[in-house]
């Protein structure tokens, strides 16, 4: 009986040396990779959520030819740095890093980048500067409203915290909720510093704009879900870019800030399957 050949996984430390990143290298089993794919995690507790499911995606696409980087930006993972250096800016540059590095490593002529949640804001930013080579973005459950998304890990957090003690708290954590000034600082285990905050305070469906390059962006969404009707809000608006951005609804109920794996997939099927054809298929 004959196995299939598995691919091939190599850890990578590249960049400078103050601010030395972290990539797991996926390459195909046999012949040279078609092109590249630099996958940008999400923020925090959701990139622990999702963890599994780049994994997979990385396999799955290293099994169809394609030479995969799963990124660790400066301050998370395997890379210089810690939770108190979060910074969009910064992780931007990051994603420049990598897909440099992928390129030298493979020689593919192109690539496309694909990011969860705030991975795509990160993609999206990285895009302003984006070399030549880069086809495609894919953003997934992208995240829009930056407001919201910090009034979303704080009610998290304080759940979280609320669920994890036999023994009530005092004062009770949900309570504390009403406090303004109350977990500003934390997110479920992962600090927020001032400048991350800053950055999703600006973050609207009014400010939002699409980058100018690359050639194609693939938005997936769940329509049912808050992000989904930040994406159509952001759609109605008739942007110039608009008609590059192809947007495919799924359905897939993943709370990606959730600290356990309760009654939501860690792969969503219909979910990977969609990356699948984005990131795989023809531009």
């Amino acid at each position: 009986m004959t196995t299939a050949a598995s691919p091939s996984l190599q850890l990578l430390s590249f960049g400078p040396p103050q601010r030395r990143l972290a990539g797991m290298l996926h390459q195909p089993p046999a012949a040279a990779p078609v092109s590249g794919v630099v996958l940008c995690k999400p923020f925090g507790q959701e990139a622990i959520r999702s963890h599994r499911l780049y994994r997979v995606l990385a396999e799955r696409l290293a099994r169809a030819g394609h030479a995969v980087m799963r990124l660790d930006a400066y301050g998370t993972g395997d890379a210089m740095g810690d939770d108190a250096d979060a910074d969009l800016d910064g992780w931007a540059g990051d994603v420049l890093a990598a897909d440099r590095e992928l390129r030298a490593h493979t020689n593919v002529a192109h690539t496309a980048w694909f990011g969860l949640r705030l991975g795509g804001e990160v993609a999206l930013r990285a895009a302003r500067h984006a070399p030549a080579t880069l086809q495609r973005i894919v953003v997934a459950d992208l995240v829009i409203d930056g407001p919201g998304y910090l009034s979303h890990l704080r009610e998290r957090h304080a759940t979280s915290l609320a669920a994890a003690f036999s023994i009530a708290r005092q004062p009770d954590p949900l309570a504390r909720l009403r406090d303004p000034a109350a977990y500003r600082d934390e997110a479920v285990g992962f600090a927020l510093p001032p400048a991350l905050r800053s950055q999703l305070g600006a973050m609207s469906v009014a400010s939002f704009a699409w980058p100018a390059a690359p050639k194609a962006i693939v938005a997936i969404a769940d329509p049912n879900g808050r992000d989904g009707h930040d994406l159509a809000a952001v759609l109605r608006r008739g942007d110039v870019a608009a008609p590059r951005v192809r947007v495919l609804s799924v359905e897939h109920r993943s709370d990606w800030t959730r600290d356990s794996a309760d009654n939501t997939a860690l792969v969503p099927p219909d979910l990977l399957k969609a990356l699948l054809d984005a990131l795989g298929g023809p531009a």
